[in-house]
């Protein structure tokens, strides 16, 4: 068990990872910064980005550890490199937590030019997560439960725990539009619509458990509130539901020029930089939807139940949710009353981009917070984070340095590297390669073919006068621009 669980927590199936804070700010990759703010497509250094792939994974949890380990080293092995005797458990908490979030995307892109700018991206993505988790069912998930007896004849409560999995497919539109510039301010907003092709999920609501483990074959329940459902058959379906991504960027530029057309030959191709940006966004709004004959669900809400031989009951995989049908009049019934939908952890971002030096240099900052899902619905909350990081980029490459707080508490390092066409990043840099206590890893890269120039642009470029991030020229009509 504690084999399985480590592989769970870190060696996630499946392959965005959770932020990629050094991928994400990049003025050259709009691909992957649409993920943060779909307004951040618009200005991009970039006239077309053709995403071909990219992969990642991000796991954390803040209970069980892999000694003197790294994120490589398990990935390459499988996991086989991991036993019993390398796992350490951590009680440093009142409450336990596991978090992934995984991914896939192909064939995807986006075009900027002028006041508009567009993307089409086509996706895979899982998440799991269990929040909520006390001190007493973590000593049970080490031990087990039937063979640890120091924890018996002892009355518990669970309460408030929240354990959800979802994988689906997703195709999505974004579109965004500069609808303001005057003096030297430009406003951008920007939206993505997205399908969702539900794949497989799982998820369980624990309102109220009070229970105590008389012995290994006896389990007295004395009060039991929950939900849960889940898709014994995993099988792609196109009626899974609709998503939603929202963001605004207000962008200072260091000339004063309203009629500014980024990426446009009919302003001889320019760019004007930005002094600084501050954006805005709420992303990942909906839920995945699987068809009523592709889902298991019980509802739950009865007292005093002695499960006898609880620890060798055989549940069969197509009645996992019945162990307790003989109690209920109505298992189809509970607090949740969409029992096929599965929210998306949503979130709330505030992002802040700095030009220090040339157009080259950048100080950059972010705070994610994730939306707590309703209770009489299933869902998954984001993890929260806090970030702030340093970045130099060029048309070919970029190096980014983020350093973030994991749910505002557990810091991390990261490091991103693009050589023109290839990515490859971390926000957790040292459980990548280093060996140390393995509470998760994250790991990220991403192939693509950028057009930096509309093709009218072609031959200022090859004249060096599109611009010289080490140059600054007035031009006539007031404006600073790069050549």
């Amino acid at each position: 068990m504690k084999g399985s669980l480590a592989i769970l927590l870190l060696v996630p199936l499946g392959l965005m990872a959770q932020e990629q804070f050094g991928a994400a700010f990049s003025n050259y990759t709009p691909t992957n910064s649409v993920f943060m703010n779909p307004s951040s497509m618009l200005d991009a250094k970039t006239w077309l980005d053709i995403h071909i792939v990219g992969v990642g994974t991000y796991a954390n949890n803040n209970f069980v550890s892999v000694r003197d380990n790294n994120l490589i080293r398990i990935m390459r092995t499988e996991g086989e490199s991991v036993d019993e005797e390398d796992l350490a458990y951590n009680y440093n908490r009142k409450k336990f937590h596991g978090y992934n979030y995984t991914f896939a995307r192909v064939l995807s892109g986006v075009w900027s030019q002028g006041d508009h700018a567009a993307g089409l991206f086509f996706s895979a993505r899982s998440f799991s997560a269990v929040r909520g988790i006390p001190e007493f069912a973590a000593r049970f998930i080490e031990n087990g439960i039937p063979p640890y007896t120091q924890q018996h004849n002892i009355d518990y409560q669970l309460e408030n725990i929240r354990a959800s999995s979802l994988a689906f497919g997703e195709i999505q539109l974004s579109y965004a539009y500069t609808f303001y510039k005057k003096r030297r301010d430009m406003l951008m907003a920007g939206i993505s619509i997205k399908k969702f092709l539900s794949y497989a999920g799982g998820a369980a609501n624990i309102y109220n458990m009070e229970f105590n483990v008389r012995s290994d074959s006896l389990l007295t329940i004395y009060d039991m509130q929950a939900d849960g459902m889940y898709t014994p058959e995993p099988r792609l379906s196109g009626r899974g539901g609709l998503g939603l991504d929202i963001g605004v960027t207000w962008q200072r530029m260091l000339g004063e020029c309203s009629s500014y057309y980024p990426n446009d030959p009919r302003m001889g191709c320019r760019y004007l930089p930005y002094k600084y940006k501050i954006g805005f966004s709420i992303m990942d709004m909906g839920s995945v939807k699987f068809e009523e004959d592709d889902r298991q669900f019980a509802g739950y809400d009865f007292q005093s139940f002695d499960w006898y031989g609880y620890a060798d009951t055989d549940i069969d995989e197509d009645n996992a949710l019945d162990v307790f049908a003989s109690q209920e009049a109505s298992i189809d019934e509970g607090r949740v009353k969409k029992t096929n939908k599965i929210r998306l952890p949503t979130f709330i971002s505030l992002q802040g981009d700095y030009n220090i030096w040339a157009s080259r240099l950048y100080a950059n900052a972010s705070i994610v917070q994730g939306i707590p899902t309703g209770e009489r619905k299933f869902g998954i909350r984001r993890a929260n984070s806090l970030m702030v990081g340093l970045r130099y980029e060029t048309k070919f490459f970029d190096v980014s340095l983020p350093l973030s707080l994991y749910e505002y508490r557990t810091p991390q390092v990261g490091l991103a590297v693009r050589l023109w066409f290839f990515t490859i990043g971390t926000d957790k840099l040292f459980h990548l390669f280093g060996n140390s206590n393995l509470y998760g890893g994250d790991i990220y890269a991403h192939i693509k073919i950028p057009f930096f120039y509309h093709p009218k642009c072609k031959a200022h470029a090859k004249a060096g006068r599109i611009y010289d991030a080490g140059k600054i020229k007035r031009r006539k009509d007031g404006c600073d621009a790069y050549y």
